[in-house]
């Protein structure tokens, strides 16, 4: 009777060993910006608006004072069912990044920004009509997230402006195999293709240009080379195992103990 105790608190030290195996390293590893404390402040920086490019859908609505008065300077408005399913709305940007609009002839947009062509637009218009007011929105702004992701493909963002974190969020997360350290961005601008590392468990990553996302965006998750043991799923659940089996092997000594 008098082992009874210690070797009670023995296994359940053996379980409190055991359990303790999950590295806090590994755990910190899957953690989104895990150096962050409460008294970090970080100053919003200003996101950098895209500007259209070759290949872009840009729907542009010119209004007036005198609504009429506005009417021939938009595209007529589809009326069969069959144009309106095949064709996607706005004016599709052409290889010389112009496009053509309605009484105004050709115009080359490529390389405004959304507000730009608003503010050049409307000094247009005044010519024409009273009080113009022009809205313009980049339709078929998209990004794409491949990799160790749950639900990998290309987003259509019709706000137009878009953080690698709000992807990651549209893509159901990433996988608890997915490299949080090194996440790829590839991004194509002004004829050159640039590869952009971020460390999603760092605050530094809010002061990187491939923070905010681009037009046409690729975001690539790795998966880890050691796929974290395994993954922290199939440790936590040997863990469980062996505190289970330590438990009974314990409880059979007791017993054997007290029988004898």
């Amino acid at each position: 009777m008098q082992f009874k105790a210690p070797l009670s608190w023995i296994g359940l030290i053996c379980i409190f060993v055991f359990s303790s195996c999950v590295s806090t390293k590994k755990v910190k590893q899957i953690v989104y910006l895990n150096d962050l404390s409460d008294s970090i402040n970080h100053e919003i920086a200003l996101i950098t608006e895209p500007k259209i490019l070759p290949g872009d859908r840009v729907s542009i609505t010119i209004g007036a004072l005198k609504p009429e008065s506005a009417l021939p300077y938009n595209p007529p408005v589809a009326t069969s069912t069959l144009t309106t399913a095949t064709t996607p709305p706005g004016y599709l940007v052409n290889n010389d990044g112009t496009i053509q609009l309605p009484q105004l002839g050709t115009m080359r947009i490529a390389g405004f920004t959304r507000q730009q062509l608003v503010d050049t637009l409307t000094g247009i218009m005044k010519t024409y009509v009273v009080d113009p007011v022009v809205t313009v929105q980049i339709t078929n702004f998209k990004v794409t997230v491949l990799g160790d992701v749950a639900s990998p493909g290309t987003k259509l963002i019709p706000e137009g402006k878009l953080n690698v974190f709000e992807a990651i969020g549209l893509s159901g997360d990433l996988a608890i195999t997915g490299r949080r350290d090194n996440v790829l961005v590839i991004r194509e601008r002004n004829g050159r293709r640039e590869f952009g590392r971020l460390n999603l468990t760092s605050t530094k990553i809010f002061s990187s240009p491939y923070y905010h996302l681009q037009q046409n965006d690729i975001v690539y998750v790795e998966m880890s080379k050691t796929k974290i043991d395994a993954s922290d799923q199939t440790l936590v659940r040997n863990v469980s195992i062996g505190a289970s089996i330590l438990s009974v092997l314990t409880t059979l000594i007791v017993l054997l103990i007290n029988l004898n």
